[in-house]
């Protein structure tokens, strides 16, 4: 059974760095949350589901490149770059 996500939902930009950070707008992950949207415009970037991920552990995402994940607010993922600071666009929704 597919289930509809009706919001809220709500976006942000994060400056992702060679620190693994928490993929959430604002101070805390969204409650009730079914889906991330992770979108880098300006690098690439890996993500993963705990804070030890790296660029030679985590899987890629390129430079315009939009992943949608199905995930819950009691499943983190993070994401890290290889070198310097990578904008990237984030949205969760519920």
């Amino acid at each position: 059974m597919i289930q509809a996500i009706d919001g809220p939902a709500i976006h942000g930009v994060m400056s992702v760095t060679t620190t693994a950070s928490e993929v959430k707008v604002g101070g805390t992950v969204q409650i009730e949350r079914k889906q991330i949207t992770i979108y880098p415009t300006d690098g690439k970037i890996w993500y993963g589901y705990d804070n030890t991920v790296t660029s030679s552990t985590g899987t890629r995402v390129t430079k315009h490149q939009m992943l949608f994940l199905e995930v819950s607010d009691q499943l983190p993922v993070w994401i890290v770059s290889d070198s310097g600071t990578v904008d990237v666009r984030i949205t969760e929704a519920s």
